[in-house]
């Protein structure tokens, strides 16, 4: 990664102090989930525009539009998984309350539509709007999965992809309708993004049973059906469609490690995916454009092997 993505992503504001309308909601979410964080979409955004030749500072509003809906899910998780920490600090239902939290993320997601809109991109706001509603029914998925007397594997998938995919694939999107590039080529780029979403999303999975930092668990507690408490299941009463209206007990400790290895195993098949994608991608634009980045090209090889292996 180049110094000038790391210094883009630094100079992006997250406090909303230039928003006036409501400070009071602003100054919540600038004390909780916009406080901190990684800024992994900005990166991946910024990135993607090396890929293709774009200016960082026409790009820097867009990368900082997807961190924004980022924070907005937050919000919104926190509320449904009755969180009570976030990074190590109370989160945002704790500092306000439960109504006060899914308040704030909708004003947030508001605040992002409005900014988008000032650009005059309708294609932007467009490609936003659709992903604010994966999200929405990504966790409406989720609670029917709950529930669901005949669920599979398409379904645990189809979480990942509302909820996880949708968002990265701004960051690959974004940056493909900003160069002004054919219709199909920007579907590829969605699909890059929602691969790697998804790869995400399952090793998230994965290290909700193997990390050690008090949040372990997590979906277990709150009867969140992700990838390996599907398979560990799917093992458990040999069946891969699943009544969970029946099914009572999440005790999955027999079947746990081989579920992980299973879980594991698809997100190897999504990397390769993945790493298909992008030189897909790199190769055709290179051809239509002429413009070759070698260097943003290994590094987003790089960083796809790395959001798909923190384990």
């Amino acid at each position: 990664m180049s110094p000038a993505i790391g210094k883009s992503v630094e100079k992006l504001d997250f406090s909303l102090a230039e928003w006036d309308r409501n400070p009071r909601i602003a100054n919540l979410l600038s004390r909780t989930v916009l406080k901190g964080g990684k800024r992994l979409r900005p990166l991946l955004t910024f990135m993607v525009a090396d890929l293709f030749d774009l200016d960082h500072a026409d790009v820097a509003p867009f990368a900082r539009m997807v961190e924004l809906v980022h924070a907005s899910t937050l919000a919104h998780d926190d509320v449904v998984d009755n969180a009570e920490i976030r990074r190590g600090e109370a989160s945002i239902n704790m500092v306000a309350s439960n109504k006060q939290a899914v308040l704030a993320g909708d004003y947030l997601l508001s605040y992002v539509l409005q900014e988008i809109a000032s650009t005059g991109r309708n294609d932007l706001v467009i490609e936003m709007a659709r992903i604010i509603a994966d999200l929405a029914e990504g966790e409406w998925l989720q609670i029917e999965n709950s529930v669901a007397t005949k669920l599979q594997w398409a379904d645990i998938e189809a979480v990942a992809l509302h909820k996880t995919g949708s968002v990265l694939r701004w960051s690959f999107a974004a940056p493909a309708l900003l160069a002004h590039t054919d219709a199909e080529f920007v579907q590829k780029c969605r699909r890059l993004g929602e691969a790697i979403g998804i790869a995400f999303q399952m090793t998230d999975d994965i290290l909700d049973f193997v990390r050690k930092d008090g949040s372990e668990g997590a979906d277990v507690k709150n009867r969140v059906i992700n990838a390996v408490i599907f398979e560990a299941l799917s093992l458990k009463y040999q069946s891969n469609r699943l009544n969970m209206s029946q099914i009572h007990d999440l005790d999955i400790t027999a079947t746990l490690d081989l579920a992980i290895t299973k879980v594991r195993a698809r997100v190897d098949e999504l990397v390769k995916e993945c790493h298909g994608l992008l030189f897909e991608i790199a190769a055709e634009f290179e051809l239509k454009r002429g413009f070759r980045a070698p260097e943003a090209l290994n590094a987003l090889d790089t960083m796809i092997n790395f959001l798909a292996q923190r384990i």
